[in-house]
């Protein structure tokens, strides 16, 4: 099986000296720290974090073991806590050493939230940690107690990667980069906890394709972005009962939000904006140029175009009653 990793997903070299800096070394030693004495000392199943965690990394890179310790929890702590030695031909270059090391906190906070999804009502963590939030007491049972510790280590997590002045965040199984601290404030951290429902599955993994391609400079990130935006229109088309299933293309499930014959969900200047995104953009992208130049976007185009569809994400989302 095949692992996602960031390592994979961010070739492009960030490291260019021949150390890795103070800031991203003492990150991994305090999220090391933080996951090692505040997660998996409360986690029901401790064994299973470290191990999957190892043998996913561990294939990735080509290894069998990160490390030649009796266990894979001293393992993986070993592999997060040694320093980087240039003389070390292990270690690679710094830039190498330092994703690898991010790599696989990503893979054991995943691996934290998979196995609270086991015990959550309808395997909903998010909706889950919002119902515990709620409550005067926080958690009384252990398995709460699990859950609480996690989603504030993740809140901590991100949090230390912004005092490290380092442009990432973890959300939902993945740390990715983050250039812009007051979009990622206003759309994206609360783009991120609508879509965790796992009803929205396809929407969170086409957004994160789409992120992953325009950071990695690779081309369609604008065109997942927008198969998102379907996919929620689709999905709201469903639940308010307004899909004829004879569709044949997202202007028809714009449509179906738009009739006043069940009551407008959206106004007809929103219908209309929306048809733009699609007919201007995502067609050309998802068709063949035939004799014509393909359409070709900047960075800063694609940042727009993963933007706008997140905030049309929120809105919509956020309207049902």
């Amino acid at each position: 099986m095949i692992t996602d990793i960031l390592l994979k997903r961010y070739p492009e070299r960030w490291i260019h000296s021949d150390r890795v800096p103070q800031n991203a070394a003492l990150l991994i030693r305090q999220a090391a720290i933080l996951l090692y004495e505040d997660i998996a000392s409360k986690l029901p199943n401790r064994t299973r974090l470290f191990e999957t965690a190892e043998k996913g990394l561990s294939r990735e890179i080509g290894t069998v073991a990160l490390g030649r310790l009796p266990t894979p929890e001293q393992r993986v702590m070993e592999f997060l806590s040694t320093p980087y030695d240039l003389w070390n031909d292990a270690h690679g270059d710094p830039d190498t050493f330092f994703k690898l090391r991010l790599s696989l906190l990503e893979l054991l906070f995943r691996e934290a939230e998979s196995i609270l999804q086991g015990y959550a009502p309808k395997k909903d963590v998010a909706s889950w940690w919002a119902l515990l939030q709620k409550r005067s007491q926080s958690a009384n049972n252990p398995v709460e107690n699990a859950l609480q510790v996690t989603m504030l280590g993740i809140a901590e997590l991100n949090s230390r990667f912004k005092d490290a002045d380092m442009p990432f965040e973890y959300h939902n199984g993945l740390i990715q980069r983050v250039d812009d601290e007051r979009t990622s404030t206003e759309i994206d951290r609360p783009f991120w906890k609508l879509v965790s429902d796992p009803k929205y599955a396809n929407i969170d993994t086409d957004m994160k394709e789409a992120i992953d391609r325009r950071d990695s400079g690779k081309p369609d990130a604008a065109f997942h972005a927008l198969r998102a935006l379907e996919s929620a229109i689709k999905i709201l088309s469903d639940d308010l009962g307004r899909t004829r299933n004879t569709e044949k293309g997202a202007a028809e499930f714009i449509d179906n939000l738009v009739s006043s014959k069940h009551g407008r969900y959206i106004d007809t200047w929103e219908a209309e904006a929306l048809k733009t995104l699609f007919r201007d953009l995502r067609n050309p992208l998802g068709h063949g140029p035939g004799s014509t130049q393909p359409m070709k976007l900047t960075h800063q185009q694609s940042s727009w175009a993963i933007e706008t569809s997140m905030a049309w994400i929120k809105s919509l989302l956020r309207r049902k009653p």
